[in-house]
């Protein structure tokens, strides 16, 4: 660990929202990062993940990285904050101050809305003057790199209620976004899932599935629609069952759709604002974190 008592000579603060994914279909790895990737639909939320960067003249170039006040060894901020170095011509101490109020590991795209906003955060306050696409390609880089998502970053990057209809990276992959007004999100936060796990061996079982479900969805444009998809698509990957059973039984008898989040034992509903209180009280006796927020509509960005 580094001790530095000094004043910043930069600073930045960036943030991204969560994301919820609903229904993920192909996965692609490949070496050319900016053509991997993945389809699906999901939303952003306006919870998500504010990142704080203060750069100090230092004799040697290296950095320090906490989340929620807790330094950590964070492998994705790692790979970040080295991609940006490179681009420096003199050493600096940078200090990363990640402040997340979403659960981290749940679903919610904990890791991409970190990577975004932390690479927002550095190329504010380097001044790297790289484009809003490059900034976020960096990001989706590092998650592909880090094996922890291939489709998050994109998302967040957009905002809103989106369908993403090719692979690719920020600028080359392309999503259609559709804006949801007074719509709020209930979830309830259960228990984690690897999204490693389901990324390995899981996905490919719906593909099929997936893709009519995408084809249907670019049609239709409804969130109710997106919410039968979702229900659909996470039970047939089995994740439906288990501590996900009876909150899922307890909104549908009810007349409330939901789904699962991918990949997290994370239930989801999307309902008018007059509706919340009603799917709050659906989910309030089930244990687990019940989290309301807005449908973030404008994605990642700087905070001046």
């Amino acid at each position: 660990m580094v001790s530095v008592i000094a004043t910043p000579v930069a600073t930045a603060k960036a943030f991204s929202p969560g994301h919820i994914t609903g229904i993920v279909i192909k996965p692609v790895e490949r070496s050319d990062y900016l053509h991997a990737g993945s389809k699906g639909a999901g939303f952003s939320i306006d919870r998500g993940i504010t990142t704080v960067v203060e750069v100090f003249e230092h004799q040697t170039p290296n950095y320090q990285i906490s989340i929620n006040s807790k330094v950590v060894d964070a492998n994705v901020s790692k790979w970040i904050v080295e991609n940006y170095l490179g681009f420096l011509h003199r050493p600096y101490h940078i200090k990363i101050k990640h402040e997340s109020n979403i659960p981290i590991g749940f679903g919610l795209g904990s890791s991409g809305a970190g990577a975004l906003s932390l690479s927002y955060a550095l190329n504010e306050a380097l001044d790297t003057k790289l484009s809003k696409y490059k900034v976020a390609q960096i990001a989706h880089h590092a998650e592909i790199a880090c094996k922890t998502g291939l489709g998050t970053v994109i998302a967040e990057f957009s905002g809103g209620f989106e369908i993403r209809t090719s692979i690719g990276a920020p600028g080359v992959g392309f999503i259609e976004k559709i804006n949801l007004k007074d719509y709020k999100a209930v979830v309830l936060c259960i228990a984690p899932l690897s999204t490693k796990f389901f990324l390995r061996d899981h996905v490919s079982l719906a593909n099929q599935l997936g893709e009519k479900m995408l084809e249907r969805l670019k049609v239709s444009r409804d969130i109710d629609e997106f919410l039968s998809m979702s229900f659909q698509f996470a039970d047939n990957l089995g994740l439906t069952q288990r501590r996900c059973k009876e909150p899922l039984k307890s909104l549908k008898s009810h007349g409330i759709k939901a789904g699962v989040a991918l990949f997290g034992e994370t239930i989801f509903t999307i309902v008018p604002s007059d509706r919340v209180n009603y799917a709050k009280q659906c989910l309030k006796s089930f244990e687990g974190a019940l989290i309301v927020c807005n449908i973030d509509n404008t994605g990642a960005r700087v905070l001046r």
